[in-house]
């Protein structure tokens, strides 16, 4: 006697299978934002450590001297011990070079998953082209704030950075 499986059995088992696939697809749908807020999240993070970091030197050390751009310049951070900017302005090609050792390369010609300086200490990080998360280096706190982007709101960029 032949073992094989019935046609029955088959469209039985076709049918389990797209069960499970409809409801696994949703689960995946949102990985790659997902991926993006941890990058983001990353990278303000970092950025913020790293102000803290500098702080926190100019609070212990009465002769800290700070010259990110090794131009002789000393006079980056403000009276309250923070950078007075995170790189060296707009268009700037490797953003928050001042604070980070691996500086994040900016947009260029890329139009998602990448980040840009619009006005000197603004930087918007693009999703996409339509969804764009904002932010600001407030120099006097020494704090990244969330600003209203394009698709995403001031509460939203929040939720993601914090």
């Amino acid at each position: 006697m032949k073992k094989a499986f019935t046609l029955i059995e088959l469209i039985f088992v076709i049918v389990i299978i797209g069960l499970l696939a409809s409801f696994a697809i949703p689960h995946f749908k949102n990985l790659t934002t997902h991926a993006k807020d941890s990058g983001v999240k990353s990278v303000v993070t970092s950025v913020q450590s790293s102000i803290d970091n500098i702080h926190g030197q100019w609070i212990i050390n009465d002769s800290f001297s700070w010259d990110p751009d090794n131009d002789g310049n000393t006079t980056n951070l403000n009276n309250e011990g923070y950078p007075t900017s995170l790189d060296s302005g707009k268009d700037e090609v490797k953003l928050f070079r001042y604070v980070l050792k691996m500086p994040v390369p900016a947009c260029g010609s890329k139009t998602s998953g990448c980040w840009r300086e619009y006005e000197d200490n603004k930087y918007e990080y693009y999703y996409t082209p339509s969804k764009i998360l904002k932010i600001e280096y407030n120099a006097t706190k020494g704090m990244l704030e969330c600003l209203d982007g394009d698709g995403i709101t001031q509460s939203e960029c929040e939720n993601i950075i914090n």
